[in-house]
């Protein structure tokens, strides 16, 4: 799949570099929280060049800004000047902390060693007018490779995103703000000014006159789909809509006076339907006259010879192998033991099945979404139906804790799973055996903490 555009100023904002093109500011003078970062800091024992972000480590932040594109926060950062307060403004890249949401530019104001200190200098320049976050760095990522292959596997999914929403009849997921239903249509390529939809701020909406990427017209129908099946059929599109729903920093919650634009991520474009629908579970959308799909139910737990089997079969794959290795090298290195969970859980229709074994480890307490000690997952999939030869499916993308249904989208007897995933972002995502994106959605998260 090519790589978009982006990518390059992705690989960039990993790197903790500054955009491409955009003048490098000079380096800013060290302050009484943190060392400045300087080129020539190395570890005394190998004589090897430490990463730029090293004196942020295990330091509190006080950060202007957070986003997944680099660049963004110039109006923070103009602000943070006026103020005329000690600072020393730098962008880092948040996958190189380990108790830092990865895949995200933070713009720092200040940073410091303690976190009195930076609450103090956040109510000072709260008190000037300038909202910041605070938020502990944590030590650095011991497998920020992986993270950063996690943030460029991400860039990747929202290519496919866009080249599937670019046809008709492809599935879209639905979502539901302030009692209105809202089907997703593409991403926004023009900049609009949007109000806020509802008291919080935490959706901002602008009407469009029609739809932007001309594939549906006002009173065009479809039919809404849950995990089970059928939730409600021939909705009308009664409107077209940019919606900008990512979720930033709790700060941007607490800003006074309240803000006058979105907090995080881009706008989308949006069919707005007659129909009213419960927010919450995933739905998507199909035209209508289109063939339902046919839907999987979820099943009890299969029995125990047959879990034990699945459990064996996952433990003698390759992922489990190398996670398992990995785990208790962590678990050497920390002095603690390497725990390990699996869990078996089906889904039928009829005759056919699909059984998944997911194989949990963790070194510590775990973390799913920032990769605070070790918490990994290996997951294998069986699909088998009457006269086929059981499929089995054991992919790295494929986390079975993110299984929120199964179906057969064309009724050709290959078998979709609709997944709800956290990390890096909060994104839908209805994929085929052979990790091909059928469909997705994505909302954007800017709060860098965990």
């Amino acid at each position: 799949m090519p790589r978009p555009s982006c990518s390059l100023a992705v690989l960039l904002a990993l790197a903790g570099c500054s955009r491409s093109g955009e003048p490098q500011a000079p380096r800013p003078p060290p302050s009484p929280g943190v060392a400045a970062p300087t080129p020539d800091v190395w570890a005394p024992s190998t004589g090897v060049p430490l990463p730029p972000e090293t004196p942020y480590a295990r330091q509190w932040l006080v950060l202007l800004h957070a986003s997944s594109t680099p660049g963004e926060g110039a109006e923070d950062l103009r602000a943070l000047a006026r103020t005329g307060l000690p600072s020393a403004p730098v962008r880092l890249s948040t996958t190189a902390f380990r108790d830092l949401r990865p895949c995200l530019e933070v713009v720092v104001a200040q940073a410091f060693a303690t976190r009195a200190e930076a609450v103090t200098y956040q109510a000072r320049l709260r008190e000037a007018g300038v909202a910041a976050d605070v938020k502990y760095a944590g030590p650095l990522e011991e497998g920020r490779e992986a993270r950063e292959a996690t943030c460029l596997a991400a860039v990747e999914a929202r290519t496919a995103l866009a080249e599937s929403l670019s046809r008709r009849d492809a599935p879209r997921f639905v979502e539901s703000h302030e009692g209105r239903t809202f089907m997703l249509l593409g991403e926004s390529q023009e900049s609009r000014v949007l109000e806020p939809l509802d008291a919080r701020r935490s959706v901002w909406m602008a009407p469009a006159p029609e739809d932007p990427t001309g594939l549906f017209k006002v009173g065009e129908r479809v039919d809404l789909y849950g995990v089970e099946g059928l939730v409600k059929a021939d909705c009308a599109v009664k409107g077209f809509a940019w919606l900008n729903r990512g979720r930033p920093a709790v700060d941007y919650f607490l800003r006074e006076p309240s803000p006058d634009a979105p907090g995080c991520g881009q706008a989308w474009t949006f069919a707005e339907l007659d129909c009213r629908v419960r927010p919450g579970p995933p739905l998507f959308a199909l035209p209508s006259g289109t063939p339902a799909p046919v839907f999987f139910q979820r099943d009890a737990a299969p029995d125990a010879e047959r879990a034990d089997q699945e459990a064996r079969a996952l433990r003698r794959s390759e992922r489990y192998l190398a996670l398992r290795l990995e785990g208790a090298q962590w678990a050497e290195r920390r002095g603690e033991p390497l725990r390990e969970e699996v869990d078996t859980f089906g889904f039928s229709q009829g005759e056919r099945r699909v059984l998944f074994s997911v194989a949990r480890l963790r070194v510590g307490e775990g973390h799913s979404e920032c990769g605070i000690d070790f918490d990994q997952q290996a997951t294998r999939g069986v699909v088998s139906a009457p006269g086929a030869a059981e499929r089995v499916v054991s992919r790295a993308d494929l986390a079975g804790e993110d299984v929120l249904g199964v179906l057969d989208l064309e009724d050709d007897g290959q078998v979709e799973w609709l997944l709800r995933e956290t990390w890096p972002a909060t994104t839908l995502r209805l994929v085929r055996e052979d990790g091909r994106e059928v469909a997705g959605a994505v909302v954007e998260t800017c709060d860098s903490g965990c």
